[in-house]
């Protein structure tokens, strides 16, 4: 059922497929849609899904993808790193936006993350 991807390129181009088009961004601490230059606070947005990418050949290559979808009905993606090149301000952002219920382990409220894997 799951396919394994192997590059972030393969999870993005998949999530675009799929109606992920907008290409979120954080600027000014601020989540902020390359397309339509909407600025979007935490609470207008909901995590739908994330996805860890680990690079085979270099441990330093990881990635988190995550599925977002605005009230405005936008949805897309915000690709942000992990590990030694974490950006801290943004995941304080990324805590800040919920996360579908579904999608959360029930113990810990944190989400359920898929690696390499859509």
């Amino acid at each position: 059922m799951f396919k394994l991807m192997k590059t972030i390129l393969e999870i993005i181009r998949r999530l675009n497929d799929d109606g992920y088009k907008a290409n979120f961004e954080i600027k000014n601490g601020k989540i902020i849609s390359g397309e339509t230059q909407r600025e979007y606070s935490p609470e207008e947005l909901i995590i739908e899904k994330s996805y860890r990418y680990e690079g085979d050949s270099n441990p330093d290559d990881n990635a988190g993808v995550y599925v977002l979808t605005a009230k405005s009905g936008e949805r897309g993606i915000l690709v942000d790193s992990y590990g030694a090149y974490a950006d801290i301000n943004l995941a304080k952002l990324i805590r800040s936006i919920p996360v579908r219920e579904e999608h959360k382990d029930s113990e810990s409220g944190v989400i359920n993350n898929n690696v390499g894997r859509i």
